[in-house]
């Protein structure tokens, strides 16, 4: 096992994906608990859920995604917040197809659709109102 992280790039990586997230939460819930509703809808990753070779930094930190929406989603029921979680796999976004791309070619095979996802299918899934289910909920 050969894994080598650069610890300021995850330090990095928490600050971004896991310590802003939970900074938003906060500040939007206290809004969403006066207003005794609301939905907050965080971005995770199937790499959260199953890891992925070489991705142990990434993984980690949308993971943390994954356990804080779960954690934040049971604390805030009680004021009529939904807090859900979008767990997509790779996501054929302007800087996934400039920069790494090319390392995932491999995996495309395993894609049902036999394409990556587009943004826009990821902005499908953001459904709001509070006639929404918990089908998305992580």
């Amino acid at each position: 096992m050969n894994i080598m992280i650069d610890f300021e790039k995850l330090r990095q990586m928490f600050e971004v994906n896991v310590i802003a997230m939970i900074h938003l939460i906060q500040l939007v819930s206290r809004l969403m608990t006066r207003q005794k509703s609301g939905s907050i809808i965080n971005m995770a990753s199937i790499v959260g859920v199953k890891g992925a070779k070489g991705q142990l930094a990434y993984s980690a930190t949308k993971g943390a995604v994954v356990s804080v929406t779960r954690s934040a989603a049971k604390e805030l029921a009680e004021h009529q917040i939904r807090v859900n979680a979008v767990a997509p796999g790779m996501v054929a976004t302007d800087r996934f197809l400039h920069s790494i791309e090319n390392r995932f070619e491999d995996r495309l095979n395993s894609v049902g659709f036999g394409r990556y996802a587009l943004p826009e299918d990821i902005a499908c899934l953001l459904y709001t109102s509070d006639a929404a289910d918990d089908s998305l909920r992580v």
